[in-house]
């Protein structure tokens, strides 16, 4: 590539941007670990929400869709290593929780969400024979990752009902 003035070419700039943009995707997704350990160690969700694993699952579909679309292996492979870390996080609560039937719903809703948008981009190119413009996709992807940054306001909403902090979990997000 073409040399800057420190001696670092544009695409290895590129790739530590990217190699950077991996690790700490990662490490963002696994900061469920913690909270679906506190779960299954205490045998109860308590006040655990679940709202941002399953942000999390929707988002992480919808960018591995893109991450095919594009192609994208980067992209790709962090939001299945997401996609797989929330599923176990909603897997471990689901086992606890005493609301099994609102979480099952829940996810009835986000599936609602994401094979319409899948499917769009998947299946009908096929059919029709259409190529879909893949920018739209993201775009339905940067609004649902900003609602996935935002669902663990959900906590904070319990915590000002129950005026107390006692009831946040660790989850960030």
């Amino acid at each position: 590539g073409v040399a800057c003035e420190s001696g670092v070419s544009k695409m290895d700039e590129v790739q530590l941007v990217s190699w950077l943009a991996t690790v700490f995707t990662i490490a963002l997704f696994s900061s469920g670990i913690l909270t679906s350990w506190k779960v299954h160690v205490s045998k109860s969700v308590g006040s655990v929400p679940y709202v941002p694993f399953l942000a999390a699952i929707v988002n992480c579909s919808l960018w591995m869709t893109y991450g095919l679309m594009k192609p994208d292996s980067t992209v790709l492979f962090v939001n299945l290593v997401g996609l797989v870390l929330n599923i176990a996080y909603t897997c471990v609560y689901h086992t606890y929780t005493e609301k099994k039937f609102t979480l099952r719903r829940d996810c009835g809703v986000a599936l609602c969400i994401v094979l319409p948008v899948t499917s769009y981009f998947y299946i009908f190119p096929v059919v029709w024979l259409y190529d879909p413009d893949i920018n739209y996709l993201g775009i339905v992807c940067n609004i649902f990752t900003i609602l996935f940054f935002a669902s663990p306001l959900s906590t904070m909403v319990s915590c000002v009902l129950a005026s107390s902090s006692a009831h946040q979990s660790s989850f960030v997000g």
